[in-house]
């Protein structure tokens, strides 16, 4: 006969109300938020507990879940596996293959919360990740260990300037999170990495608009705990979050249905921790590799100053502003020069850029200005016409077509030779065929010149050579006017 002392107590609850995806149930005194219980053979993950009730959510659209059904503790804080294994795989949150639809085993596991580095383990950031974007590069540069949030109204290249990051990408791990998106989004990006071969050090987590709110909710979250598994090996990770808009609504509708009381825009109290507690894991870790995080959000009418949006500015290092009105006119990227920012800007930059990227801001503000003279039909001298067509002529080769990143040699280049004047008479027009034509020549005719500015910067070989390079394009060209 056995003992008193023998008799395994167990903890058990009742469900007692069902509004899919939430189960409201009571007892389970000793659950804790963030574990996993079972009711029926489904698994549900608590999300938040009171005096009276624990609030689960299933991690799939919940079956013949019935009140007075019984839920059991399975005593474990809810985890996802990590490992090399998910490079050039396409998974969802819990670390599911959406192509085999079969999970990924691997040695470990982690809590997809974590507690971010502290101040004594954070490096400063000084190693740039290069987008390839050249407006970006060049004015905007981003660090290894940075965050810089994307932001625009729709339609408006967001998703475009995060996969061109992706595409530039050597030597860094690359995780795109889907977060609420359509699927007809996923085979875009899928097929922009295959055909690239960037696939293999990439990996895609996709949570759709038809999947569970819980799913969409933990998809950033699975993310950067992939990306803290590659950082705390060594490896430089550039995770894109595409986007906290949308993370946000699904917290709103999470966050409701439990009961938390709304605030602004409905949202609740803890909106900005939702987003500060992700993007404050994203650093530059001491001894170890980096995370390097883009989030994406979603502005109405060209409006920075919402709710969400101006959380996420708050939160990051930095923003890149996609505006509407620049990308009707054609111009792309549609990026905002002056509400865009980075925070750490030139600490980050290659020394080759560095060089010949100060004079551009001042190219710009004096173009700016000269713009404004000439709606008031002032009669502008020939410094000035000068100086307003090095203006025109970058802006020009600001101007790139989307996933064609292009390295910062040869964008050091055309910066030179707009600062230096060299293509003063190069018809503004044409820069665009310039940029094209001459780059395609100085690597047919000079191979290791771009190797010679990555090592040396712009020694005063380099710009004679350059020079000298330029003349005899010209002798080919047939771009310039026939007088010049």
């Amino acid at each position: 006969m056995k003992k008193s002392s023998d008799i395994l107590i167990e903890e058990i609850g009742e469900v007692v109300e069902v509004k899919p995806p939430l189960i409201k149930l009571q007892g389970l005194p000793s659950v804790k938020v963030w574990e996993v219980i079972e009711i029926g053979k489904q698994e549900f993950l608590v999300f938040k507990f009171d005096e009276e009730f624990v609030y689960a959510f299933s991690f799939e659209h919940p079956k013949d879940i019935k009140p007075g059904m019984i839920a059991q503790r399975k005593k474990e804080i809810f985890k996802i596996p990590v490992g090399d294994e998910f490079l050039g795989k396409i998974i969802n949150p819990l670390g599911k293959d959406l192509e085999s639809q079969t999970f990924i085993k691997t040695k470990e596991k982690r809590e997809i919360e974590s507690f971010p580095p502290e101040i004594y383990q954070r490096e400063l950031i000084r190693k740039p990740l290069e987008t390839g974007v050249k407006i970006i590069d060049a004015l905007f540069p981003i660090g290894r260990g940075q965050r810089e949030l994307i932001l625009g109204d729709k339609k408006t290249g967001k998703t475009t300037i995060g996969i061109d990051m992706v595409l530039n990408q050597e030597d860094v791990i690359s995780i795109y999170t889907i977060i609420g998106q359509k699927k007809s989004e996923l085979s875009l990006i899928e097929q922009l990495l295959k055909t690239s071969g960037k696939i293999k050090s990439s990996i895609i987590v996709a949570a759709f608009a038809s999947d569970p709110a819980i799913l969409q909710f933990l998809a950033p979250y699975s993310a950067m705990t992939l990306a803290e598994y590659f950082a705390h090996k060594g490896q430089d990770v550039l995770i894109i979050f595409d986007d906290l808009t949308k993370h946000a609504w699904v917290w709103r509708e999470i966050a409701l249905s439990m009961g938390m009381p709304p605030g602004r825009e409905a949202y609740p109290a803890d909106i900005f921790y939702l987003h500060a507690r992700l993007l404050e894991r994203a650093t530059n870790i001491k001894d170890k590799g980096s995370i390097t995080a883009i989030p994406i959000c979603e502005t109405r009418e060209g409006d920075i100053t919402e709710y969400i949006p101006t959380n996420l500015i708050s939160i990051t290092d930095g923003q890149l502003y996609l505006e509407n009105a620049l990308f009707q006119k054609g111009i792309k990227p549609a990026i905002n020069i002056g509400l865009s920012v980075s925070r750490v800007g030139a600490l980050a930059q290659r020394e080759c850029l560095k060089q010949v990227t100060k004079g551009l801001k001042l190219i710009l503000a004096q173009h700016r200005e000269l713009e404004k003279l000439i709606q008031l039909e002032t009669e502008l001298s020939e410094e000035s016409k000068k100086n307003l067509k090095r203006g025109n002529i970058l802006l020009e080769i600001f101007k790139q077509e989307k996933h064609s990143p292009l390295n910062t040699a040869s964008q050091a280049i055309l910066y030179w030779l707009i600062l230096n004047g060299k293509l003063d008479d190069l018809p503004e027009d044409k820069a665009k065929t310039f940029e094209k034509e001459f780059l395609k020549f100085i690597e047919g005719v000079y191979p290791d010149l771009q190797k010679e500015i990555y090592k040396e910067g712009f020694t005063e070989e380099v710009k004679m050579l350059l020079t000298s390079a330029l003349k005899e394009f010209k002798t080919l060209s047939d771009l310039w006017p026939k007088s010049s």
